[in-house]
């Protein structure tokens, strides 16, 4: 089978390449890898920003279809269409074998049914959405009739702006020039009631009202400072974007102000099953931020997220 491997520390170093379908132990399973995300860590493994363990296949966003099991394993049945519920050690994609693969391993006890009415693509994306779940309920702490400010508009971005809303906030989005054409009507679709170009003027708008949240999901150097100068007394920037290099923060009115700058990694599974309801429901809908591709594609799919072009894009073995 064809699987899309990091081979070897330092930049680049991707090939796609025939390897043999993996052993199973008696606590797993052998799932037909459905679909799996590209996420923006991947980019950052090959340019070697991110450490991973080479040799090893990439993609940690995957659902599958259960194709064996092991000996011990209950609760599934050969056909089960299944999600990745919770990561293991190591970590698939970077420390062990991913989902960027036509079958992979994976421990039974990580992974669950597909819920009713949850397209696969879909599913791929739980891995993914309990990250912006964790932003807005666990450190925001957003609750109905707040005004919040999301900053980013790619997948976790997105993602921040339906689940605030459906927690009833009024949230503001904002992207980029290149985000209008696609990303921030995308946000306006899922829930948010505003939509701004980032930028001076979008920031004194914003500051007229001071957000008591604002979720920084770009990554960005000048959105973090943006949002020190413009939070609420007392409030909070929650940045689970994936940024690099110093921030230029207002500390002074920052501790004037008691606002707090919490930095997060990763998600809470523990909301694992409201997203799926709300998916079920209807009110999560994130059909329109997936495209899919075949995995032979990967490196297209690689340079549009590069580009910025569509949300997330999910590679089909």
């Amino acid at each position: 089978m064809k699987a899309l491997m990091k081979m070897a520390e330092g930049p680049g170093h991707l090939e796609f390449r025939d390897i043999p379908i993996p052993e199973i132990g008696d606590d797993d399973l052998l799932l037909k890898v459905s679909c799996c995300g590209v996420c923006g860590s991947d980019l950052h493994i090959e340019d070697w920003v991110h450490p991973c363990d080479p040799p090893v296949v990439l993609g940690h966003e995957f659902a599958g279809v259960v194709a064996a099991m092991g000996k011990n394993v209950t609760g599934f049945a050969e056909g089960d269409a299944v999600a990745f519920r919770r990561g293991w050690s190591p970590y698939p994609g970077t420390q062990s074998n991913g989902g960027f693969e036509g079958y992979m391993r994976a421990p039974a006890n990580c992974m669950w049914k597909t819920p009713a009415g949850i397209t696969q693509a879909e599913a791929s994306q739980f891995e993914t959405l309990v990250t912006p779940a964790r932003a807005v309920r666990d450190m925001g702490k957003v609750k109905p009739g707040d005004r919040i400010v999301v900053t980013g508009v790619g997948m976790i971005g997105l993602g921040a702006v339906a689940i605030a809303a459906i927690e009833g906030a009024e949230v503001w989005a904002m992207g980029t020039e290149r985000d209008l054409a696609e990303r921030l009507p995308i946000a306006t679709q899922v829930g948010a009631a505003r939509t701004l170009v980032f930028g001076d003027q979008a920031l004194s708008e914003i500051a007229e009202w001071a957000p008591r949240v604002w979720i920084e999901a770009s990554g960005a150097a000048a959105a973090v400072e943006g949002a020190s100068n413009v939070v609420a007394k007392g409030g909070t920037i929650v940045s689970p974007g994936l940024g690099s290099g110093p921030w230029n923060v207002n500390v002074g009115r920052m501790s004037f102000n008691s606002i707090s700058l919490l930095g997060m990694w990763g998600g809470n599974i523990a909301h694992l099953d409201d997203i799926a309801r709300w998916m079920q429901e209807g009110r999560l809908d994130i059909k329109p931020m997936l495209q899919s591709m075949p995995l032979s594609e990967w490196r297209e799919a690689f340079d549009m997220l590069r580009r910025q072009e569509g949300v997330k894009v999910v590679l089909v073995p």
